[in-house]
């Protein structure tokens, strides 16, 4: 997360102004008296173990450090309290992930845990309590009214600093609620600590800091077996969703919105590799929102050995420098952790997967292992995808002309005029048209002459056709187009286009029973109706039917080679 200037100054500012001057109060005001060198430093030894085992949970970090900071508050007071909190968060800080700048982190936190360390133990001693107490109902008393003055202040000073900064925090989040029952949990055994440290010294640690570091590894394993479980799980049910795809789109549109479930990424894309020389971006998803063109990406398409793409095996690229080398692919600032992973099928590489991730370091061992399982299924899918639509593609196709056939018409048909009905498009018109005398053609030039002119009669249809119309091969010899928002005298308009186009051009055959099989130029000629629905038509079958209608009355019985619409005596020709 980028921290504005203003920001950076009110931190620096605030820890000028509170951190030295907490210092001193708390140095002249509880003072520490006598330590013991050697149990502190067992206890501070107790911190470091404690802090590099903070328990991560789905969504939060839960740190138990304060079973050694309010033990060491109850043996030595607010000022040894304050150093070994300050240490705490150093350690913490080296090795945690934030999208938080470290030094802006360390500054703030310093700031805060000092008043945290003031506040706190200004009530305990303000309400009576006293460093070093030996009786068992006074310890847990105040010490309890410390622990919980100790949170709440810094789930309070939290809430302040987040909406100082516009950032998301509840005072009673799932964070809060977290931080108050870490507190719980470890005071218990702070109080434990403490009475043992006056009977066993520096030796007391031991009987408490081993089984809790135990617990604490028992714990972080359950929750790292059940995080794995879950997160298997997940990366099956991405493979199931996967494979009840069939459309290559909703494919990698499912690929990229599932990922999310299991591996972290805010920037992923989808590249195709299948020329092995051209990269294609089909697919990306920033923050979130899919897009077929990328604004935080920028992908040069001529592939080189040494762009950044490695096409045999998953890397993690860790640091924005190490980003910054690629030449293929490069991003945004604000991108600090790259994983590149190749897509293969059959032992080919056909394509990359590239997440980015704004926080450092965010990509592991187990994210790399699930993404290589997940871009083997999601490959599989694709090729399963592709064949699917050929399938369909060939279904739907004339083998002759391959224009669309009347299967798909049918169908596509039935869809314009509930567009229609609902208001999505304005109108729609139909055009089917005949060739005149086709089976003369047949009888004089042979089968395979008129296929010839039924294909070279299809490549003319085709140049006719705009976003959103479609033609179809009829039946025979007779062809239909389906043409949203075109109003019936702009389909009259096309329809005699086309009628003078073919009437015009010498189609180029070869006769197929003329034994010299000479080629030949043929004129034909076109009989056309045109009809346009209204918003209360019944169904598309009734407008196709008022086109023929149209067609045999206006362009046929009318002496051929004409235009009929619907619902008109005929256009007379020009």
């Amino acid at each position: 997360m980028e921290i504005s200037r203003e920001h950076w100054h009110v931190a620096f500012i605030s820890w000028f102004a509170l951190v030295p001057i907490g210092f001193l109060i708390m140095y002249r005001s509880f003072p520490v008296g006598d330590v013991n060198w050697l149990n502190l430093s067992f206890l501070f030894v107790g911190l470091v173990v404690t802090m590099v085992l903070p328990l991560r949970l789905p969504d939060v970090t839960v740190s138990l450090e304060r079973w050694i900071t309010f033990a060491v508050f109850l043996q030595y007071g607010v000022l040894a309290e304050w150093l070994f909190t300050q240490l705490a968060m150093i350690i913490l800080l080296v090795g945690g992930k934030s999208t938080f700048p470290r030094a802006y982190r360390m500054i703030v936190n310093s700031v805060i845990f000092t008043m945290i360390s003031m506040v706190s133990g200004a009530v305990f001693h303000l309400f009576g309590g006293e460093v070093g107490m030996t009786g068992f109902k006074e310890v847990v008393w105040f010490g309890l009214l410390y622990a919980v003055f100790y949170t709440f202040t810094n789930t309070l000073l939290l809430t302040f600093f987040f909406k100082m900064i516009s950032h998301p925090y509840a005072l009673f989040g799932k964070v809060a609620i977290w931080d108050y029952a870490a507190t719980m949990i470890v005071f218990p055994c702070s109080v434990a600590l403490y009475f043992l440290s006056g009977f066993f010294g520096s030796k007391a640690i031991l009987l408490i800091g081993i089984p809790f570091v135990l617990i604490i590894l028992i714990a972080r394993g359950m929750v790292q077996s059940d995080h794995l479980g879950q997160r298997l799980s997940a990366a099956g049910k991405i493979g199931r969703d996967l494979a009840e795809r069939l459309v290559f789109e909703e494919v990698i549109q499912t690929f990229l919105v599932t990922l999310k479930d299991v591996v972290p990424f805010e920037h992923g894309y989808i590249l195709d590799w299948r020329r092995q020389d051209h990269l294609v971006l089909l697919m990306g998803s920033e923050n979130g929102v899919l897009s077929k063109r990328a604004t935080a990406f920028t992908l040069n398409p001529k592939w080189t050995a040494d762009g950044g793409l490695n096409h045999e095996e998953t890397r993690v690229y860790r640091t924005r420098k190490e980003v910054e080398l690629f030449t293929n692919i490069s991003f945004s600032q604000g991108v600090e952790c790259v994983m590149i992973a190749p897509i293969r099928r059959d032992g080919k590489t056909e394509g990359f997967l590239i997440l980015g991730s704004t926080k450092k370091n965010v990509f592991h061992q187990l994210d790399m292992k699930i993404v290589d399982i997940l871009t083997g299924y999601f490959a599989i899918s694709l090729v399963k995808a592709r064949l699917y639509e050929q399938t369909i593609e060939k279904s739907e196709r004339c083998g002759l002309t391959k224009l669309y056939n009347y299967r798909h018409l049918d169908a596509h048909l039935e869809q314009a005029v509930s567009r229609l009905r609902t208001g999505k498009i304005s109108d729609l018109s139909v055009i089917i048209l005949d060739i005149d005398h086709f089976k003369s053609i047949n009888d004089m030039y042979g089968h395979q002459s008129g296929n010839d002119l039924l294909i070279s009669l299809a490549t003319i249809l085709q140049t006719y056709l705009f976003p959103g119309a479609t033609v179809a091969r009829y039946g025979g010899e007779e062809f239909v187009f389906v043409l949203p928002d075109i109003s019936e005298v702009e389909a009259m308009g096309l329809a005699e286009k086309l009628r003078r186009e073919v009437a015009s051009t010498a189609f180029r055959i070869v006769s197929d029973l003329s034994e010299t099989r000479e080629m030949l130029d043929v004129r034909m000629t076109i009989s056309l109706g045109v009809a346009t629905a209204s918003k209360d038509i019944e169904d598309a079958n009734a407008l196709l039917r008022n086109a023929d209608r149209a067609l045999y009355m206006g362009g046929k019985r009318a002496g051929r080679n004409r235009v009929g619409v619907y619902g008109y005596e005929q256009m007379e020709m020009v």
